[in-house]
């Protein structure tokens, strides 16, 4: 059971127009994988059947296509994954947004887009708690595609492998261990609140003082991850601050942003007074 480039071609095609997901040639073993999984979960021989099948089941929206798109998430993610961002959230975000002189609502409200298996707020929940003066106001906002991956993100609990990225501080003061499973604390769970929402198709969720969309854009194509970073910029508040990963592909708009460097890498921050964007109240 084989796909042929002219196939995966089709695929690729199929998935760009309906899902947005960018397959690119040097993506196809990954493609390839993933599809054939689904191909044999269906009881597919013909690869060539198969694919006019879900070119069909794309059109409406049929669950097979469904099941290919789950398939194709990728979760790929871990604790502190980008040291720099915690240090420019100490270095420039904070002193901006809650420092002697800032002249904002004493909270913070931070969106973490995509936010896989909980790794990335979890992980920007304990740097605040360490920046932060006590009983500081945080509400972060955690969002993913997929409802398993939340799943485990809302139950804060990884294996030794998984916390091998934690400080050790941070180890011993936010999780508790047993056995080979690290529990996040409720202290730190309590800060992030986990919703299902897809970052292409979103739905108003409010405004933000930080946005994190790390690697995350990458996977889109580029009509979306426009339409994605306008959906950004409309959310993040005037003074606030976007984080992207570094493979994401990027540049927001010089309009709406000033890119601040921090740590050797960059942050942006959001002008107060750039000419709103369609949408923004």
């Amino acid at each position: 059971m084989e796909l042929t480039p002219v196939e995966l071609e089709r695929l690729s095609a199929v998935i760009a127009r309906r899902s947005g997901l960018l397959f690119p040639e040097e993506r196809w073993p990954f493609l390839r994988d993933r599809a054939r999984a689904v191909m044999a979960r269906g009881g597919f021989t013909s690869g060539r059947r198969w694919t006019s099948a879900l070119e069909r089941a794309a059109e409406e929206g049929a669950p097979l296509y469904a099941e290919l798109e789950a398939a194709l998430q990728v979760h790929e993610t871990s604790f502190f994954r980008y040291e720099r961002h915690h240090d420019a959230l100490r270095d420039v975000v904070l002193p901006a947004l809650v420092g002697a002189g800032a002249n904002r609502e004493e909270r913070l409200r931070i969106w973490s887009a995509g936010c896989s298996t909980g790794q990335e707020p979890y992980s920007i929940a304990m740097t605040l708690c360490q920046l932060l003066p006590p009983k500081f106001p945080v509400e972060i906002l955690a969002v993913d595609a997929s409802e398993q991956a939340l799943r485990t993100a809302a139950a804060g609990v990884y294996t030794t492998a998984e916390v091998r990225s934690v400080p050790a501080t941070y180890l011993a003061t936010y999780f508790r261990r047993r056995n080979d499973r690290w529990t996040v604390v409720p202290a730190i769970r309590e800060m992030v609140k986990f919703v299902q929402y897809d970052v292409r198709h979103g739905f108003y969720i409010g405004k933000f003082d930080l946005i994190f969309c790390c690697n995350v854009l990458l996977y889109f194509t580029p009509a979306v991850k426009r339409q994605v970073m306008e959906r950004f910029t409309r959310a993040l508040l005037p003074g606030g601050f976007l984080f992207l990963g570094h493979a994401d592909g990027v540049t927001p708009s010089a309009h709406h942003y000033d890119r601040r460097r921090a740590a050797h890498g960059f942050v942006y921050h959001r002008r107060a007074s750039a000419r709103q964007v369609s949408g923004d109240e």
